[in-house]
């Protein structure tokens, strides 16, 4: 990349300064219920098609953070869950079971329907 930052005359770290990290970004997408809505669809339909489910969980701890601050907290005490699990779950520390994973999306006010292919 310093190849093209220097054909180009660029100075990276103004670049970077004014550059939002993927994080920031979701947090500023992932904003309202309906595009939450369409990026955890999105996510569980990719799920099915390539099996994986570290990305469809980074997905859920998206969904999470955007919904701010305390959200771990009470999504952990609604779903009686320990708070740390939860958090190691959406920070891909340890892996979800699948009934864990659909409490999760329930929490959220989500629910699973299939639908024939």
């Amino acid at each position: 990349m310093t190849d093209f930052a220097e054909e180009f005359n660029l100075d990276m770290n103004k670049v970077m300064a004014n550059s939002l990290s993927h994080d920031d970004y979701m947090q500023e997408y992932l904003q309202d219920k309906e595009s939450q809505r369409i990026y955890l669809e999105t996510s569980l339909e990719e799920f099915a098609q390539d099996g994986n489910i570290n990305a469809f969980i980074r997905s859920l701890g998206h969904v999470v953070k955007a919904r701010g601050r305390g959200t771990i907290s009470s999504l952990a005490k609604e779903l009686n869950m320990d708070r740390s699990n939860l958090s190691d779950i959406l920070n891909g520390k340890v892996q979800p079971k699948i009934s864990t994973t659909l409490k999760l999306l329930n929490g959220l006010g989500y629910k699973i329907e299939l639908k024939t292919a």
